[in-house]
């Protein structure tokens, strides 16, 4: 395949994959543990997203238990069955959480130096991703990036990811949705031109 039709073609479907009104692709995951209940609840949250999670180029594993606890790594995201089903603030209340987890492999598993650099340059931080130990976990700039991109991509009352580490966002979500859609474009491009 030459590089002007892979390079034609990952414009393409980056450009089908970041539809700008149009409502989730589910995303490659698979389970591990949780009920149907607390499953049916993380896909209904990548649903309400704007998001195309299937940009994401791998396969993520969602670990689902009663940990009291959550997070993300490369590949691999981290949830509390009981946030998922339990929560007093009603059924949708996890959702957020679901998306700034999704996010993360966003970051990991697609973006490099540069569409982490133009992020920083928009949302700050005092560094990336955990380099500086003792920091609060807004002031990382992967943690502001996850927060700002499950608000800006699910604008709902339910959602509880609002970024408060300013007196109102750092930049308007319908703007940030431009620069993520670019980042990928751009992310997307490069991989298939690397194949």
């Amino acid at each position: 395949m030459t590089r002007i039709l892979r390079t034609t073609l990952a414009a393409l479907f980056a450009a089908l994959c970041l539809a700008g009104g149009a409502q989730a692709a589910g995303g490659n995951f698979v389970f591990v543990g949780g009920s149907d209940e607390a499953r049916e609840q993380v896909r209904s949250a990548l649903e309400a997203s704007r998001f195309d999670w299937d940009v994401v180029p791998e396969q993520v594993t969602i670990q689902i238990s009663r940990c009291g606890c959550g997070g993300a790594r490369p590949g691999v995201i981290v949830l509390d069955e009981d946030i998922l089903v339990s929560s007093p603030f009603g059924p949708r209340y996890a959702w957020g959480i679901v998306q700034h987890e999704y996010a993360h492999q966003v970051d990991f598993l697609l973006f490099g130096r540069s569409e982490r650099r133009a992020i920083r340059r928009v949302l700050g931080g005092a560094d990336w991703c955990y380099e500086r130990p003792g920091l609060g976990h807004d002031d990382h700039g992967c943690e502001r990036f996850a927060t700002m991109f499950a608000w800006s991509y699910w604008r709902s009352p339910d959602n509880l990811q609002r970024p408060d580490w300013a007196a109102r966002p750092p930049v308007r979500p319908v703007a940030f949705r431009r620069l993520v859609n670019r980042l990928v474009a751009q992310a997307v491009e490069h991989r298939s031109s690397a194949l």
